[in-house]
């Protein structure tokens, strides 16, 4: 019987991984697979060594109670290698962990594929040789990585949001007369992060009376907890503007603006063709830390990819509502122009237009994998 690790350590990356193993298992029916996974690996039959739930983390400091558990995830790991030797290694995302256990796994002769190879371009480029040294072979999620790794043999088959977006069809909202906009607020899907950002969000609301608001709730994240926070920074009557969801793409399908956290979300938000702007605050430290060695003008994901600034950012210190309901005046007045923007990307990302056609990112990766064992 085939043996396969798989070690993730954050929700997307575990929505993605489950996607690629559903394939897997589509092909070889009878492989085993354990892992360190979440949710959505475990409903596809993975065997868990650990719950990614107990890693989950943002920031520098924040990491510091964390780093037990982290290091009994590690040691889950390294025995599993150790005691049963599986056919492959496969790592996604989540560097600073996976780094140091496709270092062990190759000290044990077992060749390791890392799907969502780590984002060096911005920050950590020493970590390109590290790489290319215990790692096999790659699959990157956006094209331009490729040129990166020079010394690793590695794939493009799309960005997996492909796959995950590929039936939410966006309603035109630009039909919408201004005054029935709604707004999507996308804080995160973290408590760290949301206790950041979410309450800048409010502050704006404050400056938006005209608007109704939707706030998806991520899975894990108490929804008294966040009413809570809405009645500490708005008074009752904007309270009544703001809605919860349980899907951020149903809720994205149809809105008109949305406040957006940096990281995956801007690119979700782009690929369903929603003006935004884009917010992000951390704890002090955190962010003086993350300046010294993050090497990127940007961090939207589109204006990464575009190589200039599509979108508006609002960082740490300039995170004032005013100057964001402003921006995001002059963003809607230019819509149709962010829009052309967001489509170039998405034909970048090999998103397909027509489904019949593309066998989807998964599959892709799954064949390459099976390929690999």
């Amino acid at each position: 019987m085939r043996k396969l690790l798989i070690v993730t350590g954050e929700t997307s990356g575990d929505l993605h991984a489950a996607k690629v193993v559903k394939e897997i298992k589509l092909l070889i029916p009878d492989i085993k697979i354990s892992g360190i996974c979440g949710e959505k690996l475990k409903a596809e039959g993975v065997n868990l060594l650990y719950d990614i739930k107990e890693l989950a983390v943002m920031g520098f400091l924040e990491i510091i109670p964390k780093l037990f558990k982290i290091r009994r995830a590690l040691k889950c790991v390294y025995k599993y290698l150790l005691e049963e030797k599986p056919d492959l290694c496969v790592l996604v995302d989540y560097p600073g962990f996976n780094l140091k256990v496709a270092k062990f796994a190759k000290k044990q002769g077992i060749k390791v594929v890392y799907y969502i190879l780590p984002q060096v371009w911005a920050w950590g480029k020493g970590r390109i040789k590290t790489i290319e040294k215990y790692v096999d072979k790659g699959i990157v999620i956006l094209p331009f990585e490729q040129q990166i790794y020079k010394n690793l043999d590695t794939k493009f088959f799309g960005h997996p949001l492909v796959d995950t977006l590929r039936n939410y069809i966006p309603t035109n909202m630009g039909e919408v007369p201004q005054s029935q906009y709604k707004i999507a607020l996308l804080p995160g899907s973290r408590k760290d992060e949301i206790r950041y950002i979410l309450p800048i969000m409010l502050n704006c609301i404050k400056l938006l009376p005209e608007y109704e608001f939707v706030l998806p709730v991520a899975s894990g994240i108490d929804r008294s907890w966040l009413q809570s926070m809405l009645e500490n920074y708005l008074p009752a009557d904007k309270q009544d503007k703001i809605t919860f969801s349980d899907n951020t793409y149903e809720t994205l399908k149809n809105v008109s603006f949305a406040l957006v956290k940096s990281g995956t979300a801007t690119l979700e938000t782009c690929i369903m063709k929603v003006p935004m702007v884009i917010i992000y605050k951390t704890s002090a430290f955190s962010y003086f830390i993350s300046r010294l060695i993050v090497k990127t003008k940007w961090i939207g994901l589109p204006n990464l990819i575009t190589g200039k600034q599509i979108v508006p950012e609002f960082i740490q210190y300039n995170v004032n509502p005013e100057k964001i309901i402003n921006s995001m005046k002059d963003v809607l007045q230019n819509r149709n122009e962010l829009i052309r923007e967001f489509e170039a990307i998405i034909s970048l990302l090999a998103f397909p237009t027509n489904k019949q056609v593309d066998p989807g990112v998964a599959k892709k990766v799954a064949n390459f994998i099976v390929q690999e064992l």
